[in-house]
């Protein structure tokens, strides 16, 4: 159990309206003349019974000993915690109230229901952060996992294009050899879920590079931004675009292969489509009864961590629209 400062103060709040939300009620029907009573035993109630037994728990808590038992264990030890503090608001009480009287049969029933009900709260808020942690660590976990797949995958079809120039022009295959350690480079050293828009477009003008040395002018891109769009203001998931430039690359068949990117903001989406001039895609693939391409199941799951869409259709050759919500992008 280990709670932040912003935490304990809400939960010393929250302990400290449990007693507050009652006493008040009482506090109205007999006001007249007990406003002294309630100056005195407003801070004995918080400090002995709701709020004290609370956090003298939580120090226990992180010794050996009691970190090292069952949830049953340490509920009665909380149990008895609370009930050591009814007995010392009843000693408190009758020192300032001789009249006052707070049964041991009382003392006994406030420290059981009030010490299983916090203690409970207590166990289920932290199981909540484990869960939520849990759902965090998952993510973070199929992220990465979805990042390694793709790095091989693209490793694999640029080495081709390297193949393919190294007997007909050495030095432009090592130029293009550096571009792709660029790109490899970018790829391991992204492995965070958000890069700048900014930076991804510049590594798959790189990539197209690579592209054009070996297609020369069979390949044409054209590229369309809003004007109003600021890359260096956006983030993006890594490697985001190259999967389906890649995609448009390998299977059309057209030649020249035309390629085109456009990127727009249509609130509340930013906006991605990749267009060629290529025969389209499968009916089986729109209607999804066959399996997408390698890289475009891995866009579109990395899309959908981050809360977007990727839709495939036709329209004069293959469209890929990824849109994702602005307020994750700024």
């Amino acid at each position: 159990m280990t709670f932040n400062r912003k935490e304990k103060l809400v939960i010393s709040l929250l302990l400290g309206f449990l007693y507050l939300i009652p006493a008040s009620l009482e506090w109205l029907q007999h006001a007249d003349g007990h406003l002294p009573i309630i100056v005195v035993s407003l801070p004995i109630w918080l400090v002995f019974f709701y709020i004290g037994p609370f956090w003298l728990f939580y120090l226990l808590q992180k010794t050996t000993f009691v970190s090292g038992l069952n949830v049953f264990m340490q509920g009665a030890i909380y149990v008895v915690i609370m009930y050591a503090g009814a007995y010392l608001v009843d000693i408190l009480h009758l020192l300032a109230f001789p009249h006052y009287r707070f049964s041991v049969a009382e003392q006994l029933a406030s420290a059981i229901l009030w010490g299983v009900f916090i203690f409970s709260m207590a166990q289920m808020y932290l199981l909540y952060l484990r869960l939520v942690l849990e759902q965090k660590l998952r993510k973070e976990t199929q992220w990465l996992n979805l990042t390694n797949r793709l790095n091989p995958h693209f490793l694999f079809n640029s080495l081709n294009t390297i193949s393919a120039l190294i007997y007909a022009s050495p030095q432009k295959a090592d130029e293009v050899l550096h571009k792709l350690a660029d790109i490899l480079r970018y790829s391991v050293e992204q492995q965070k879920q958000w890069v700048a828009l900014e930076d991804e477009l510049t590594i798959c003008r790189t990539y197209l590079s690579i592209e054009q040395a070996r297609f020369t002018d069979s390949l044409i891109i054209n590229w369309q931004m809003d004007k109003a769009l600021n890359p260096a203001l956006y983030k993006v998931p890594p490697m985001l675009l190259q999967p389906l430039i890649e995609n448009v690359v390998k299977h059309v068949k057209n030649r020249p292969v035309v390629l085109n990117i456009t990127i727009r903001l249509d609130d509340p989406n930013l906006v991605f489509l990749i267009q060629d001039n290529g025969k389209g895609f499968a009916e089986s693939v729109l209607s999804e009864k066959k399996q997408n391409g390698h890289g475009l199941d891995i866009v579109k799951k990395r899309v959908a961590l981050v809360g977007g869409t990727l839709a495939l259709y036709n329209q004069g050759g293959a469209v890929c629209k990824i849109s994702l919500p602005i307020h994750h992008c700024v």
